[in-house]
């Protein structure tokens, strides 16, 4: 079950976050006037991590569905909910904003997502969406490696196009698309975790393992992802 990962990924997800780490702060720093000064919803907050970045006006209030990620968010966030983003356990037009970053993708039915965030949100209120591109080297890889090692990748991740018509079917207005690209540390372990899965690797797919040695060379990796604003 999704739930049951996430519950035991609380404390790796945490020490791991280097990699997302420069793209949430440019993320955050390109939606912090929309943010400032208003009661924000948090949805699938996690440890808390992304809202140490929002500016300190706001009244973030996070929801996970995590109680291990709670525990963490404690030292980051003072309000919290446990609840899953498909129903809500909040009153309709409660939040000024709603920001939901880096959790759709663990949904192929986002709609459902989207509605409740629609319901929570005021009218005129703005609904932040945040999510990796198909064009982010890190899950490009990570969709390609894990299959040929013979493990699933149950990632949905679309493009802002996509996305954009399924909000506006839920009935935000899309108002701005934008790419939050930067660079990243490659760590080798992130994606083979032994000799073995490397050996398999290059016998399964030579062309896959050379582009993982390239990054491994270059010690960088270049990462993106879609920003969409919408509007209530």
């Amino acid at each position: 079950m999704l739930r049951d990962f996430w519950e035991s990924r609380s404390v790796s997800f945490e020490k791991d976050y280097g990699i997302r780490q420069k793209g949430i702060i440019k993320l955050v720093n390109t939606t912090a006037k929309l943010i400032q000064g208003k009661n924000v919803l948090e949805l699938g907050c996690g440890p808390g991590i992304v809202a140490s970045y929002y500016p300190k006006t706001a009244d973030i209030v996070g929801l996970d569905f995590s109680s291990s990620m709670l525990k963490r968010a404690k030292k980051r966030i003072r309000k919290l909910v446990l609840g899953d983003a498909l129903s809500l356990p909040l009153r309709t037009r409660t939040f000024e904003v709603v920001t939901c970053f880096f959790i759709a993708s663990d949904y192929a039915a986002k709609e459902n997502v989207f509605a409740e965030a629609h319901r929570v949100l005021e009218t005129g209120g703005v609904f932040l969406y945040a999510d990796y591109s198909p064009n982010d080297e890190h899950w490009k890889m990570r969709r390609e490696i894990q299959p040929a090692l013979g493990e699933s990748c149950d990632i949905n991740i679309e493009e802002a196009e996509e996305l954009s018509e399924k909000l506006k079917h839920t009935g935000f207005s899309v108002n701005e698309a934008k790419l939050i690209r930067f660079s990243a540390e490659f760590r080798l372990e992130r994606y083979v975790k032994s000799r073995n899965e490397i050996q398999k690797l290059k016998e399964s797919n030579p062309n896959l393992w050379k582009t993982l040695k390239t990054h491994l060379e270059n010690g960088r990796i270049e990462r993106e992802f879609i920003l969409l604003i919408s509007r209530k």
